[in-house]
């Protein structure tokens, strides 16, 4: 992609150092990984929920062990975006590092030591907004890449507002 010529929007440089709390809630909004925990949480209660029944119909031991097992397997539903970000956070030192995205209504680049990446447009493929980032999707699939631009590296709320316009102008409304 060139970065030559004049922008027809205002340019955006963000600057920042990612922690992990603001990793895994970026993991979280994410549209897909929502659904795809709904499904597990539903299943899980379901499972819970005949479980509970079959232990009042027939109390014994080994129904509420099923039980306790049923509720342990939610509490692991619970804690899958805690793995995944932990999993990450290890893996990709580069998560440690200070990040810069400048974002213009040529596309974003993002640059961390040692590697600039430049993306148009047409490589994002849906937006979501999470209460601390925005998150640009290259594929709608669930655990696609994404990449998430912090709020707090942006100066005020009428910036953020900005970047929120060009960001649905250009990639479209999250699904």
């Amino acid at each position: 992609m060139a970065w030559t010529g004049r922008p027809i929007d205002p340019a955006f440089t963000l600057r920042w150092t990612f922690d992990r709390t603001e990793l895994q809630e970026a993991v979280e909004a994410q549209g897909a990984f929502k659904r795809r925990l709904r499904l597990f949480r539903l299943l899980v209660l379901v499972a819970l929920f005949f479980l509970a029944l079959d232990f009042a119909l027939h109390p014994t031991w080994s129904g509420g062990g099923r039980m306790a097992g049923a509720l342990v397997g939610l509490l692991l539903v619970q804690a899958l975006p805690w793995f995944s970000v932990r999993q990450q956070w290890r893996a990709n030192p580069r998560l440690h590092d200070e990040i810069e995205a400048t974002v213009t209504d040529l596309g974003v680049r993002i640059r961390v030591p040692g590697s600039t990446t430049e993306h148009t447009w047409e490589a994002f493929r849906k937006v979501d907004e999470s209460d601390r980032a925005f998150l640009l999707s290259f594929s709608a699939k669930s655990g696609s890449p994404f990449v998430a631009l912090p709020k707090r590296a942006l100066r005020d709320q009428a910036e953020v507002a900005a970047l929120r316009n060009l960001l649905h102008r250009r990639i479209g409304a999250s699904s």
